[in-house]
């Protein structure tokens, strides 16, 4: 607060710094804290959307190292910039599948659909597919963004995965999806 009663800008590397302060307050300071948390997501999504995932990638990294626990929207944003990146960013993605699962998301559907998502755009619709699939077994129950992401995972297979997007379209239909 001073620093801004100062003119003084925090930059992103100081919002983590207060955030990992803030953390060490305990309940007193939870308003402050979830603000902050706030605000990173929304660097995040910021820089992705302005062309710069790489940066994305840094600052969740340095959320990662500061020990601050990347929400659900945490992760949806930094899925977001590594899409943008494509296959040269797919071992991340996965460290990020990997850290979903710790933090016991990965039945979430919001970042399923990124997940899914993610790997088609980084090169991997099989692995689309897998999550996919494992959605419906565990019942978790798709929606209309996992159904344009799995559907455009199962174009790059081209005609080899044609019984696969039949399997979808039926299930779509059934859902009453297609009106």
């Amino acid at each position: 607060d001073q620093m801004i009663a100062n003119n003084i800008t925090p930059n992103e590397i100081t919002y983590i710094n207060i955030l990992s302060a803030i953390s060490n307050l305990g309940p007193t300071a939870l308003e402050k804290g979830k603000q902050i948390h706030q605000l990173l997501n929304s660097l995040i999504q910021m820089y992705t959307k302005c062309g710069e995932p790489n940066k994305s990638i840094e600052l969740y990294d340095q959320m990662i190292a500061n020990n601050i626990t990347p929400t659900e929207i945490t992760f949806t944003n930094i899925l977001s910039a590594i899409s943008n990146l494509g296959p040269t960013a797919l071992e991340k993605g996965k460290q990020i599948h990997q850290h979903i699962t710790q933090h016991k998301l990965d039945s979430n559907t919001k970042l399923l659909n990124s997940l899914i998502q993610m790997y088609n755009k980084c090169g991997e619709p099989n692995k689309s597919i897998e999550l996919y699939d494992q959605m419906i077994a565990n019942n978790i129950t798709p929606n209309e963004i996992t159904y344009i992401n799995i559907l455009s995972a199962i174009s790059n297979l081209g005609p080899t995965a044609l019984e696969k997007g039949k399997q979808i379209h039926q299930h779509i239909t059934q859902h009453k999806l297609d009106s």
